[in-house]
């Protein structure tokens, strides 16, 4: 906002802006739902999209193509979250479910639920260690740590592995 004395003037455009946002937002939301298939990531694009059009609001100068570069933005905002969240899932299996692990990991589902019951930095040392043979030092370089305070965290996680499975099992 700009002061002219003691009186403020709205920013150029911020009518149109309002405007723009009840006569299109459904249908940029809905856009944005279309193309994720997923309300949250349809939430995020639909905000992303939102953010850059005002960056850019006062650059649009024929008014009447208004709805179809809002659409377009919106569109490469959702397009631009999918991509984003098929990397991910590509390169982060979940863990809320036993058989996540036992697929990647080749355990058994009651091991793949307790670990999945363990601190996130418990579950990188027993994965690291014993799911892909690292060595307690090699470990400790990957996550960042000292040895001591891997050997103390693989500790623990067997500890609380042998709670949750019980003593009789390896």
């Amino acid at each position: 906002m700009t002061t002219m004395g003691l009186i403020e003037t709205p920013p150029p455009g911020s009518d149109d802006v309002e405007e723009a946002v009840a006569r299109y937002g459904s249908e940029m939301y809905g856009l944005t739902l279309a193309i994720t298939a997923n309300v949250h990531d349809a939430e995020d694009a639909y905000q992303t999209a939102w953010s850059d059009a005002l960056r850019s609001w006062t650059k649009i100068r024929d008014v009447s193509k208004r709805r179809a570069w809002l659409a377009s933005i919106a569109a490469r905002s959702a397009m631009h979250t999918r991509r984003r969240r098929a990397i991910s899932n590509r390169l982060h299996v979940p863990i809320s479910e036993a058989t996540a692990l036992m697929t990647v990991m080749h355990w058994d589902a009651e091991l793949g639920t307790a670990i999945s019951h363990l601190s996130p930095r418990q579950r990188a040392v027993i994965t690291l260690h014993f799911g892909h043979g690292f060595t307690l030092d090699e470990v400790g370089t990957i996550l960042n740590c000292r040895g001591g305070t891997v050997r103390s965290h693989l500790g623990r996680a067997l500890a609380n592995l042998s709670v949750v499975i019980g003593d009789d099992r390896d």
